[in-house]
């Protein structure tokens, strides 16, 4: 299966614009599609996971809009032509 990511990161100049699609098995999970970019991208993989392998706590993802941390969170499955965000923290007052 096909999705399509965006990377609301400041970071993301760093990358090709082959980060904008990737090919996955189907049942691949958020988790598995950041792993996968982690693995393309060394340089994202510090940002994403911390020493354990876990994503990031201020690390917030989107399917088509919808926040996983009412789904599934990062377990939360993909499915063909979801589109997958990755957003950092967001600060402000």
């Amino acid at each position: 299966m096909k999705i399509s990511v965006e990377i609301g990161f400041s970071f993301k100049r760093e990358l090709d614009d082959d980060y904008r699609t990737l090919e996955l098995p189907d049942g691949a999970t958020v988790y598995s599609a950041m792993t996968e970019l982690g693995r393309r991208y060394p340089a994202i993989e510090r940002r994403l996971f911390d020493e354990n392998g876990e994503v990031r706590r201020n690390i917030n993802a989107l399917i088509n809009g919808g926040n996983v941390q009412f789904r599934q969170r990062f377990e939360t499955i993909l499915i063909d032509g979801d589109r997958l965000s990755i957003l950092p923290p967001v600060g402000g007052g």
